[in-house]
């Protein structure tokens, strides 16, 4: 048995080479279930939200599978009475052994690739999707697994999870490794990382993107939703962790890692920002013996050329050249530095580095330009920005390109529902301070009153009335680009690459993309 199993391992194994046959599944879902597969069942999440599967029990009994592996505590006295049958086997905190025992199952899919996690309230989903891009550039077949779903590059199939619960992430990696991958690039959540989602999964580098107010319906505050993101830096067996040297939390994070630098077996830190200052007050600078253990990366002279950023790369304090992007945005070029870092950890030169960093496209929903048929149509982007920090990054972005243009900048966008209210008229402010035109809508209401949260909206506003709002997300969009000109930018954002839209707990087909070009092709005046 692997060292990492936190169970009386012996009887497990040996009830489940007795019981399951070699192929099955584990599985916390009984829509997944097939005979002759396992059930993990167990309760997760906190006093806020608290999710618990333990119902589901006899509906896996009877779908046939071979065992059930099951949280004992708390359970009511007609599940008690449920898992007398012989097939129901207890383990006590199942919640966090549940990845170790599903990895160990599928045979450690994770030690046999380079497992890649990336944490951070934004930037996840571009990091990930560009680390497995570069990957596979120099013949090293990747996979990811996220908010875009997980497999193989060309071969990605949603998930509906940023991070999949336990049993399904061990089987997602084997089917991945069985595929040829030698390297995954994962989005971890904090939601995973509270729950014990990848406990059982070997990360050889972790990545800190940010952190920023998102999930407080969840967490609580930012304290709590802060120390779930730092239990990354805890796994045990990361041989290089990345973070972002320009955000606070980041800051944090390094200072606190620079005092164990000296500890055997510890991991290679990387710092990267595009402010110098922010590596050069790192104390792990001072000490001279810690310096093969702290590594640096940096973007100089970044500005902003017609088809993309541009930067000098620096790292370690050497100039590595001139590098030339086709995406835009300064916090762009920090999640290429992380991307950078972690190639560079992975043992690709530095020449190696800088082409797969200027071969990299813009990923779906993020900073995404939506091209209109219409001479009249105004630019067009789409961003999955839906916390403040991410609203206020994209529209400062996009401001100066509209001042180049001699246009407005226009923000359409909504909040979700059933998710963190207090964020609500914090947007609402910064779309108000930072664009000229904004058109409140919904995004995914959920099981709230959509005017209800665009009331909240509102609130942040200091002049609501100079505000546009319209319910309906579509002829919201149509509505704003009737009314932008040429020379406007419209950005579009909070669902990025969704492609369906949640209202009164029923999901429709829906996307920003095909409403703009819908709306674009039409807005000849």
């Amino acid at each position: 048995m692997n060292a990492m199993l936190p169970v009386n391992a012996l009887p497990l194994e040996i009830i489940l080479q007795k019981l399951v046959k070699a192929g099955a599944k584990m599985t916390g879902d009984t829509r997944a279930l097939k005979a002759g597969d396992v059930m993990m069942a167990y309760p997760v999440g906190n006093q806020r939200q608290l999710s618990d599967n333990r119902s589901f029990i006899a509906e896996a009994l009877n779908k046939g599978a071979a065992v059930v592996l099951y949280e004992p505590t708390g359970l009511t006295a007609e599940l008690v009475n449920i898992c007398k049958d012989e097939r129901c086997v207890a383990i006590d905190d199942l919640a966090n052994k549940a990845g170790s025992i599903a990895a160990h199952w599928y045979g450690e899919p994770s030690q046999a690739m380079r497992v890649i996690g990336v944490t951070g309230t934004n930037g996840k989903t571009s990091v990930a999707q560009w680390v497995a891009e570069a990957l596979n550039q120099k013949g090293q077949p990747a996979a990811i697994v996220g908010t875009l779903g997980a497999g193989l590059l060309a071969d990605v199939v949603p998930t509906g999870f940023t991070t999949p619960d336990a049993p399904r992430l061990q089987s997602l990696l084997s089917e991945i490794k069985n595929k040829g991958a030698t390297s995954v690039a994962m989005e971890v959540s904090s939601h995973a990382l509270d729950q014990g989602r990848i406990n059982g999964t070997y990360l050889d580098t972790v990545i800190v993107t940010n952190l920023s107010q998102d999930h407080l319906d969840y967490h609580g505050d930012m304290v709590e939703y802060a120390a779930a993101k730092k239990k990354i830096l805890a796994l045990p067996g990361v041989q290089h962790v990345v973070i972002n040297a320009d955000d606070a939390f980041g800051q944090g994070c390094l200072k606190e890692l620079g005092s164990s630098l000296l500890q055997e077996n510890a991991p290679t830190v990387w710092a990267y920002a595009t402010l110098p200052e922010n590596l050069l007050a790192l104390p792990c600078f001072a000490n001279t013996k810690t310096n093969s253990k702290f590594r640096k990366v940096l973007a100089s002279h970044i500005q902003a050329a017609e088809h993309g950023m541009e930067f000098e790369l620096i790292v370690d304090g050497n100039n590595a050249g001139h590098v030339k992007t086709k995406f835009i945005g300064n916090f762009n070029v920090s999640n290429a530095l992380a991307v950078a870092a972690t190639l560079l950890g992975g043992g690709m030169a530095i020449e190696q580095v800088k082409q797969a960093i200027e071969k990299l496209q813009p990923v779906k929903g993020r900073m995404e330009l939506i091209e209109g048929k219409s001479s009249r149509a105004p630019l067009a982007v789409v961003d999955f920005a839906h916390t403040p920090d991410a609203l206020e990054k994209v529209l400062k972005t996009l401001k100066p390109v509209a001042d180049k243009r001699h246009g407005d900048l226009w923000c359409v966008f909504g909040c979700g529902g059933d998710r963190d209210v207090t964020k609500r008229p914090l947007m609402g402010g910064i779309a108000e301070r930072y664009a000229t035109r904004v058109m409140v809508t919904s995004d995914n209401p959920r099981s709230e009153d959509p005017q209800q949260i665009i009331a909240q909206i509102l609130s942040g506003f200091t002049n609501a009335s100079g505000a546009l709002t319209n319910v309906d997300r579509a002829t919201a969009i149509l509505q704003v680009i009737r009314q932008a000109k040429p020379e406007d930018v419209v950005l579009v954002a909070g669902k990025g690459h969704e492609d369906t839209q949640e209202i009164a707990g029923k999901k429709t087909p829906f996307s920003d993309q095909m409403h703009l070009q819908l709306a674009m092709e039409g807005s000849a005046r």
